[in-house]
């Protein structure tokens, strides 16, 4: 059966989301949630809101979604731990190094591997299987073709979003909140500059997406295992109203899609990604929206009138006797024997219909009454303090039994992180290349990098100095996995043996393929833990997230050597949709790296140049500002190697000559987050 994923930001939506039949539902804590200014729940909430959902035959997972520091370590713990006991039924994780710890600390509870991931391919989806996730949760950008492909070529449970917020960075992958204002998406405080106007010639905010829906094409992903509803900053009327929609398709019959899109959206919703139409896309929230959200919250209140479950009674009155009960649900049966017994009838004896309505008296419980019975002997009486008595014990042990069967129990193991030991090299400053094109490439390799990563669309037999070169596949891998392995494998034949990888799905892809992987800074490592995985993982080493403070990443240990972004401009997100072509990339590039991007820009508000790189398959949007770290050498040093990251540069001979000689840059520049970092 698919799930009705619900999102529910604070206690209010609770009973909205489960009164409009949500199967599941997904909230927050007071701490590392990917939406820190929801209302989320506080540990008695937590606890209430595991039994409520228990009590109605629904599961709650909970978000501890964020990146997490070496130094929040402990308070990540006591967070698995308290979920956990609560009974939750999953944790949606996004950082490495959280889910292993939670792995360590409660191995029966299921970790979902959260889309923040950016896991868009059948090789991420597997490489999260490897990990021990039982759910990975797949990218919204993806199309219905990528969807059933990965669908069918992978084993564990898939979740999608269906309905709400559209981002239009691939998930995971935003750094425009942090670069720009100093507030980590992947940390749960994202700004939303997106929703600003950024303009690109006369159309104006052209990386503001409507809302995505996709409900009603939820009968044709039967795969599928959990259909997402993203809004846990909406209201509980909206999470009814998408809830109601998704229970209303998956039966085959009609929803308001006006209502749908009345209660929110930002200029109508859109299934661009599912259908493969990538323009008309874009959309703010303006008055109209507003003034529909109003009109569309009047009537909405009865779409989530409590549904309960119905139990059966059959109830036993004998002279002599206990009065007994035998009651069912979908849950079991039981049988109840009360402290009373029938006395004979001083004056109008008891029937079996008297009975009967007082069991179906169920106000304030969880319950609705079905066929309920009685037998009983003629000439009896009963008081109504009794089968009141009877009926609570029958709902309190029914209640019981439901929890029990619907909450499961973990072993909580103590666990003890113990940092690995540094493994900084000494002698100087490690300069690597992050090429762009053919003119970069043949440049680095006449300079003394230690490694230079070049798309592999630049790479050939002739290429010299193969073992100096570690290729980079397309960062989207979904619409051309099947073409990027039978390169892998043509460059393995050829004598290349190194390849970075910015994603799981790279990393799984690659050591398919004989490569030594080389981690890259995509794969947002901010602590030891999750340096740990990607070591364990095969990995040889790993570039840190550039979101950390200088400090923070030095103090990172762990057992393979460890990088940093030193040049160039800082990527501040990642997409599909092209802002200059108004939808899908113009062609001119290759997702492999041949071709030219057309070096083309979008503009904030201020009229700043936000340059725009072409991956081919996805589309960059760069810091305006170019990070140069030259002169500090002694933060240099702190780490194994250095990465110059080169986009737009046609000679890049100068800035090698800077790093190495530790020049002080001059003109307009950046220091990225390395001293101020990001909140």
């Amino acid at each position: 059966m698919n799930e009705i994923l619900a999102p529910c930001g604070g206690a209010e939506s609770l009973p909205a989301a489960l009164n409009a039949g949500a199967d599941a539902v997904y909230i927050g804590m007071k701490k590392f949630s990917a939406r820190k200014n929801a209302e989320n729940f506080s540990d008695e909430e937590l606890l209430e809101a595991v039994r409520e959902c228990h009590k109605r035959g629904a599961k709650l997972y909970i978000t501890l979604n964020t990146l997490i520091y070496d130094d929040e370590i402990g308070e990540f713990a006591e967070c698995v731990k308290t979920a956990a006991e609560s009974g939750a039924d999953g944790l949606i994780i996004q950082d490495l190094g959280a889910a292993y710890l939670a792995e360590k600390i409660c191995p029966e509870l299921p970790r979902h591997a959260s889309t923040q991931m950016s896991l868009n391919s059948i090789s991420g989806v597997k490489a999260a299987t490897e990990l021990g996730f039982t759910r990975a949760v797949i990218g919204r950008e993806l199309s219905e073709h990528e969807i059933h492909n990965i669908a069918e070529n992978t084993d564990i449970e898939l979740e999608i979003f269906v309905h709400g917020a559209l981002c239009v960075c691939i998930s995971g992958q935003c750094y425009m909140s942090s670069v720009l204002g100093g507030r980590s998406g992947s940390r749960g405080l994202c700004a939303q500059p997106c929703r600003l106007d950024f303009t690109c010639g006369n159309r104006h905010n052209v990386i503001s997406l409507k809302d995505s829906s996709i409900i009603g094409h939820l009968r044709e992903l039967p795969e599928i295992a959990s259909f997402k509803i993203e809004g846990r900053m909406k209201r509980p009327e909206y999470v009814a109203c998408a809830v109601d929609a998704c229970r209303k398709s998956l039966c085959g019959e009609i929803y308001d899609k006006n209502r749908l899109g009345g209660i929110f959206s930002r200029g109508g919703l859109t299934d661009g990604y599912y259908a493969g139409k990538l323009n008309d896309m874009q959309g703010v929230r303006g008055k109209e929206d507003v003034d529909n959200s109003a009109k569309a919250l009047n009537g909405i209140k009865e779409i989530y009138k409590a549904e309960y479950p119905r139990i059966s009674v059959d109830i036993s009155v004998e002279i002599g006797e206990n009065i007994t009960a035998r009651a069912s649900c979908a849950y079991g049966e039981i049988e109840v024997e009360s402290n009373f017994s029938p006395e004979p009838a001083s004056g109008s004896a008891i029937d079996a219909a008297a009975v009967c309505e007082r069991m179906k008296k169920l106000g304030g419980t969880q319950f609705k009454a079905g066929e309920i019975t009685a037998s009983i002997e003629s000439g009896l009486y009963v008081s109504a303090a009794a089968l009141n008595a009877l009926r609570r014990e029958i709902c309190g042990r029914l209640e019981a039994l439901v929890l029990e069967k619907n909450t499961p129990r973990y072993r909580v193991l103590p666990y003890e992180y113990l940092r690995d030991n540094m493994n900084i090299m000494h002698g100087g400053i490690n300069l690597r290349a992050e090429i762009s094109d053919e003119n970069q490439l043949s440049q680095a390799l006449e300079l003394p990098f230690e490694l230079i990563y070049a798309p592999m669309g630049l790479l050939s037999e002739k290429t010299p100095n193969k073992d100096k070169i570690a290729i980079i596949p397309p960062f989207v891998l979904s619409d051309c996995e099947e073409e990027t392995e039978k390169r892998l494998d043509e460059l393995r034949k050829i004598g290349f043996t190194k390849a970075l990888a910015h994603t799981l799905g790279h990393a799984f892809l690659l050591k398919k393929h004989g490569f030594s992987v080389f981690g890259g800074f995509r794969m947002n490592v901010l602590n030891g833990l999750s340096a740990r995985v990607c070591e364990n993982y095969g990995f040889e080493d790993i570039t840190l997230s550039f979101e950390g403070t200088a400090q923070k990443l030095s103090e990172i240990s762990c057992g393979i050597p460890r990088g940093i972004v030193a040049y160039g401009r800082l990527p501040l997100m990642i997409m599909r949709r092209c802002p200059i072509a108004d939808g899908a990339a113009c062609g001119k590039k290759s997702p492999f790296g041949e071709g030219k991007s057309c070096g083309g820009a979008i503009f904030d508000r201020l009229g700043n140049k936000i340059p725009v790189h072409c991956g081919g398959n996805s589309v960059e949007l760069l810091n305006p500002d170019v990070l140069v770290m030259s002169d500090k050498r002694d933060m240099l040093g702190k780490f194994d190697f250095c990465v110059l990251k080169f986009t737009d540069e046609t000679d890049i001979s100068p800035i090698f000559e800077m790093y190495k000689n530790g020049k002080k840059p001059s003109g307009k520049l950046t220091r990225g987050l390395y001293y101020r970092g990001a909140i």
